[in-house]
């Protein structure tokens, strides 16, 4: 028989954390799935461990050299069973709630409108969790249910659809001809799928955790490499702009780099905090967030002086 939800899973130099992956995948409440791993290019042990759990609903393709992010999810997707009706996305180094792939199968099955269901996501330090993410579903919210104005959301907002815990009614993504770009790193590769997601289906939000992200310090986790990051997101804001032209106004536009630059320096120096305070009061003095980013530089004095 077919599974009824592929699970797709792109490793890269993943064994430090894959397995705890993969075993709450497979402590999952919902069972009747496969799971597509992708090796790209890595020399570590992923592979072994993969292997190690002899169990033939796990399929797995191996890319001889590094393609990338957005290369090797276009490349799972279409290694998935013919006939799943939805994909799940999973990442190496996230573990997963058992209840996880049930309740967004439910939603799915109920709602034939609904194209993609994601839900909470929290961070985990090693110790405790620090932050829960998106705050629209964490306050009991819900995301628009307007097509332009869930795009509006997250191209001015940044991405609030929790990539790593995304499930993905199949037959949306074929019929739009939809695809994971292979031009930008990690995280703005799943921004802009959500963008165009957005504009031809609707998406749902569950409004608890799904998923816990691991964001110890001591890893070296692609989404650390912050300045490669800042700059390709910049970049997606940009050709955003000129691709969805009836969609983003000017107005758009420049809210979206704003919270950017915004962004930036809070995940910066002091001195780069100044330098993006300086760079969005250029783009719009009035905006009012930038007041609010003004207020945090004393904390950020006294957190330096500890």
């Amino acid at each position: 028989m077919s599974p009824r939800v592929s699970i797709v899973l792109p490793i890269y130099n993943g064994e430090q954390t894959l397995q705890n992956t993969l075993d709450s995948l497979f402590a999952q409440t919902f069972q009747d799935f496969e799971i597509v791993a992708c090796i790209d290019g890595s020399k570590d042990n992923s592979l072994n461990i993969l292997k190690s759990y002899n169990d033939d609903r796990i399929k797995i393709i191996i890319n001889k050299i590094n393609l990338g992010l957005g290369r090797t999810m276009n490349r799972l997707v279409n290694y998935c069973h013919p006939e799943s009706e939805y994909i799940a996305i999973a990442e190496q180094d996230d573990w997963y709630y058992p209840y996880r792939l049930e309740k967004q199968v439910e939603v799915l099955d109920t709602d034939e409108k609904i194209g993609m269901v994601s839900g909470v996501a929290e961070h985990y330090d090693g110790n405790k969790v620090t932050f829960t993410f998106p705050e629209l579903l964490v306050k009991g919210e819900q995301y628009p249910r307007d097509h332009r104005e869930m795009f509006l959301l997250n191209f001015r907002e940044q991405i609030k659809v929790v990539n790593t815990c995304m499930m993905i009614r199949k037959s949306v993504h074929a019929d739009n001809g939809l695809y994971f770009s292979q031009h930008y790193p990690n995280i703005p590769i799943d921004w802009q799928y959500v963008l165009r997601f957005s504009l031809v289906s609707y998406v749902h939000g569950i409004r608890e955790p799904l998923v816990l992200f691991d964001k110890r310090t001591d890893r070296d986790s692609v989404t650390t490499k912050k300045k490669k990051m800042h700059r390709a997101a910049r970049e997606l804001i940009r050709n955003a702009y000129w691709e969805f032209e009836n969609d983003i106004s000017k107005k758009d536009y420049q809210y979206a780099m704003i919270t950017q630059i915004l962004l930036e320096g809070r995940q910066s120096s002091i001195i780069t905090y100044f330098f993006r305070l300086i760079e969005a009061l250029g783009r719009d003095p009035f905006d009012r967030r930038i007041l609010k980013y003004l207020g945090n530089i004393g904390h950020r004095f006294k957190l330096r002086m500890k």
